[in-house]
């Protein structure tokens, strides 16, 4: 299941962000003659550096997320590159969970051992308290520390919890807001090697190529827990119950390895044929929101209707909806259609 919509497109629109932070040369005025990658390099710099004179915590953490390319850059300052500004970030006023979420995942990049350190699990988990996700940073935590008691207690506090939430609709609408900073030209639009695409929909894909990017080690390590559930049903009763909040969701991938972590736990039953019509009806979304990607990055209009969503509700499935609705694309699939098996040939 792919991470996120704009998954159909993105690697049409790949040489739009695969090296969106190359070295810029000593940083020369932006210029038609420039080659496309350096031209886009200046740019989301010049984005970054604009950001990064604000004070609040969302404008300073766009900047920190955009900034990830420029590790180990000397032509960067070091106040303009990721650290300094995530920091600076976290010690606003007006830092949230959103900024501690996004912390915890660039702390666990690569191969950190040991994360999301104690006091960005603290500031999660004292911000967004009803979220299991900020439980599972913690089942994380406790799985690579050799913590058994920690991690068994944080699934159980998952398993409490009211919802989850990967902020995934609010990264990608906070960094699509952010990248509102600079107009988007054509010479940038032809720059991006995404043919007819708009400025908003530069602006998306830009967006989500940076938030789909961020680490989720948290679900590897709820596989991990649950993987022993049908020989403990104090466990199994967990599990699903995490697993049912990752299906509920407004993340698609979330849904998706939800639905799936409930069919595999509970292998018949109601609950079971709950998980694969939830999984069935995902899959028909992400086949319908596929059939107008081109729409999705080409038409303003289509473009407006999914990030006005993504402002309204920081939820991915709701803006999938509104396109789908928008579209003339029924949300619910036919009673005779089935998924394609995995790994099947694609629809044409």
């Amino acid at each position: 299941m792919p991470r996120c919509i704009l998954f159909a497109f993105a690697l049409i629109a790949a040489p739009a962000f695969a090296q969106p932070l190359a070295p810029d040369a000593g940083n020369p005025p932006p210029s038609p003659e420039m080659p496309p990658a350096q031209l886009l390099a200046q740019f989301h710099h010049d984005e970054i550096n604009l950001l990064a004179l604000r004070g609040d915590a969302h404008s300073l953490l766009a900047a920190a997320l955009m900034a990830q390319g420029d590790a180990g850059d000397p032509a960067r300052p070091k106040a303009l590159q990721t650290p300094a500004l995530l920091a600076r970030a976290q010690k606003a006023d007006d830092a949230d969970a959103l900024v501690w979420w996004a912390s915890a995942a660039l702390d666990c990049r690569g191969k950190a051992k040991s994360c999301p350190r104690e006091e960005l699990l603290a500031q999660l988990q004292k911000t967004d308290p009803a979220n299991a996700g900020a439980w599972l940073w913690a089942l994380h935590r406790g799985q690579q520390t050799g913590a058994k008691t920690m991690a068994r207690a944080a699934l159980t506090s998952a398993a409490q919890s009211v919802r989850f939430d990967d902020y995934f609709g609010a990264l990608t609408s906070l960094l699509y807001e952010a990248s509102g900073i600079l107009p988007v030209g054509e010479n940038i639009l032809s720059a991006s090697s995404q043919p007819g695409v708009s400025p908003s929909g530069f602006k998306l894909t830009y967006a989500a190529s940076i938030a789909i990017a961020l680490p989720h080690p948290y679900l590897d390590a709820l596989d991990a827990a649950c993987k022993n559930a049908a020989d403990d049903s104090g466990l199994a009763q967990d599990c699903v119950a995490v697993a049912q909040k990752l299906a509920d969701s407004g993340s698609l991938f979330a849904r998706s390895a939800g639905a799936r972590q409930i069919m595999e736990i509970v292998p018949s039953g109601s609950v079971h044929d709950a998980a694969v019509a939830q999984a069935r009806t995902l899959a028909w979304r992400m086949r319908g929101i596929g059939s107008v990607a081109d729409r999705l990055a080409n038409d303003s209009r289509v473009t407006g209707l999914y990030t006005q969503a993504l402002r309204s509700g920081g939820r991915e499935i709701d803006a999938v909806d509104a396109v789908l609705r928008s579209q003339r694309i029924g949300l619910e699939p036919p009673a005779d259609w089935q998924p394609p098996a995995p790994n099947a040939t694609p629809e044409p």
